[in-house]
């Protein structure tokens, strides 16, 4: 495990800033995903895995939204941000009324990020670090929140197989999509969709339609 940014670090480059499109939600993000990278691991004396922790990347920003717009979606039920990152899909889910939110990253500076941002909107989540995807047990919530997680062919392949068998479970699954390489195609239907401006130097493009998909049975 990589050593957790200090708080001097987070202070300077991934400071608590407001959610682009997103308020009321704040967290912390960075202007400069590489240069971030580049002194973390200068700080640490380590090779580090990039920080994805450190970006409200669209698809999650796209969600929070459609959460906090939409709280009828969570209000009163068991939510779980699967890959949450920095947990914004989840912590808007908290806001809109969640009875509790798991927040599952399995990296654990992620984890760290998500306690960060959680307290800073005045919001409690509970952390799980495992990989929920590769076990027989179904998700352990009433709604499953995914959003930008399908960037590799296997494990997108072995994601889906367990999100469908939630889905069978009696879970209902939201996949927020911004044109992933190994997205999921078929037996869905999109709720909402919003076109955002997106950072060039980290997405190669400047902007990306986000989908908010639901899985059906």
């Amino acid at each position: 495990m990589a050593a957790l940014p200090s708080q001097s670090l987070l202070h300077r480059l991934v400071p608590l800033a407001p959610v682009a499109g997103g308020a009321p939600l704040v967290a912390h993000q960075t202007a400069d995903l590489f240069g971030l990278w580049t002194t973390w691991e200068a700080e640490c004396g380590e090779r580090c895995g990039p920080p994805f922790w450190a970006v409200v990347w669209p698809a999650a920003n796209v969600l929070a939204g459609y959460l906090l717009a939409h709280p009828e979606t969570v209000s009163g039920l068991r939510v779980l941000d699967l890959g949450c990152g920095g947990g914004i899909a989840g912590i808007a889910a908290a806001m809109a009324g969640a009875r509790s939110v798991i927040a599952n990253d399995v990296d654990a500076v992620a984890e760290h990020i998500v306690t960060l941002n959680a307290r800073a909107n005045a919001v409690t989540l509970t952390l799980s670090a495992e990989d929920l995807t590769t076990t027989t047990e179904r998700a352990p919530a009433d709604v499953v929140l995914v959003a930008d997680m399908f960037y590799e062919q296997a494990p997108s392949r072995g994601m889906m197989a367990w999100l469908r068998a939630s889905v069978s479970a009696g879970s209902r699954v939201l996949i927020a999509d911004g044109g992933r390489p190994f997205s999921p195609t078929k037996g869905l239907l999109e709720v909402y969709s919003k076109r955002v401006t997106v950072s060039a130097d980290v997405e190669g493009v400047p902007e990306r339609l986000v989908r908010v998909l639901e899985l059906l049975r």
